[in-house]
């Protein structure tokens, strides 16, 4: 990706160098524009080292507007793939929104066609301020995206929403924004359940499984990467990725309602959340007290999440179920795929503890016509985008 990074006149102007840095490790093309305010907080110098590329603008070796064979704010709007400014001041977006350009960052801004990211980050009355919003709204409307700033102790010792989000996020979004899109996923309304479902027994104890989930998260952003347009019902306490929707549930009941919601206008689902089986009959409405000697516990099944939305398909749509097993995995993901009415089925194994929690994963692909050569193994983020590239070459 070919990325234009705009630094403002904020004391967190020095987090755009970490940015910097970790997206150009990444192997993205980075150039930076610093405004004169912003090149007061943070050198030139400093950038183009972690960049291995010229910075722009206010830099002291290079006059703002120096002779030069390309109209330099043409030729940089032209060469980006994605614009983000980090961070965004009041006054470069109220510039931006009302179409004022005095700089070579204004300007570019202006000139560009590419997609531009703000985050912002200022004191919270400025942030909060009915200028600053309205000039929000009006980028906003013009298909401008923007990382919300964070809540927190801000540099001027007071405290509330203005900070920037963690660098992380933002090149998250950035990520989001620029990477090579799928073209038969690009614009497709796609469901992705996500996380473990919790059945409680009382107001503390709950049951559950060992599966954090954490596939069906990395799902939605590999998706959201592709161009697809994922709402993630998601149980848990995983972050949810940055630009997806997403609804938040406990329990396999909370989590079908969510699902059968959304469904009818989905142009297919993936299936990874990891779903509590049993319930307790009974839920104690007060913590249940330790009791001398044997003790029972009634349980019923939970809804089959999979199943209902199967039955409820319409023509076109599609349904990617996954299954943890630990023996005879072809078969019994064959059964699942027959029985639920599946379009694929993406099993792994979890003998010895494999497939759980973080660690790097492998997933076999199991359609119709039978097992697929398998996925990875790969960290799950990696396996969560070869996933999505091996279901939009199916599509």
């Amino acid at each position: 990706m070919k990325l234009l990074l705009g630094i403002t006149g904020s004391i967190a102007a020095y987090k755009s160098a970490d940015l910097a840095r970790l997206l150009t490790r990444e192997g993205h093309e980075v150039r930076c524009i610093l405004t004169e305010a912003g090149g007061r907080f943070i050198p030139a110098l400093t950038l183009a080292s972690l960049t291995g590329q010229t910075v722009h603008g206010a830099n002291p070796e290079l006059n703002e507007w120096r002779p030069s064979p390309v109209v330099e704010h043409i030729d940089l709007a032209r060469w980006a793939d994605l614009v983000a400014v980090v961070p965004a001041t009041a006054d470069i977006m109220g510039k931006t929104a009302h179409g004022l350009a005095d700089d070579l960052l204004s300007t570019v801004l202006l000139a560009t066609r590419a997609t531009i990211l703000w985050a912002p980050a200022m004191n919270t009355g400025m942030w909060d301020n009915a200028a600053v919003q309205a000039n929000v709204a009006c980028l906003r409307e013009r298909g401008h995206r923007f990382v919300e700033p964070d809540e927190g102790l801000l540099a001027c010792g007071e405290s509330g929403q203005g900070k920037l989000a963690e660098i992380e996020d933002i090149a998250e979004a950035i990520r989001a924004l620029g990477n090579p899109k799928l073209p038969t996923l690009v614009g497709r309304q796609v469901l992705v359940t996500g996380g473990p479902t919790r059945e409680d027994l009382d107001p503390v104890r709950t049951l559950t499984n060992r599966s954090t989930g954490s596939m069906g998260v990395h799902l939605a952003r590999a998706l959201r990467d592709a161009g697809a347009h994922p709402h993630l019902v998601l149980g848990g306490d995983l972050a949810a990725p940055w630009g997806v929707p997403t609804i938040r549930v406990h329990s396999a009941e909370h989590m079908l309602t969510a699902c059968r919601e959304l469904w009818p206008r989905m142009a297919g689902c993936f299936a990874a959340a990891a779903v509590a089986d049993q319930r307790p009959e009974h839920r104690a409405e007060q913590k249940v007290k330790k009791q001398e000697g044997a003790e029972s516990l009634l349980l019923v099944r939970t809804p089959d999440i999979l199943a209902t939305l199967s039955k409820e398909k319409k023509p076109g749509q599609w349904l990617v179920g996954f299954a943890a097993e630990s023996e005879r995995h072809t078969e019994h993901a064959m059964v699942k795929l027959e029985r639920k009415g599946l379009d694929a089925v993406l099993v792994n194994d979890i003998t010895g503890g494999k497939g759980f929690g973080f660690r790097p994963n492998t997933l076999v692909p199991v359609v119709a016509e039978g097992a697929q050569p398998e996925l990875g193994p790969l960290p799950k983020d990696d396996l969560a985008r070869a996933v999505v590239a091996w279901w939009a070459g199916r599509l």
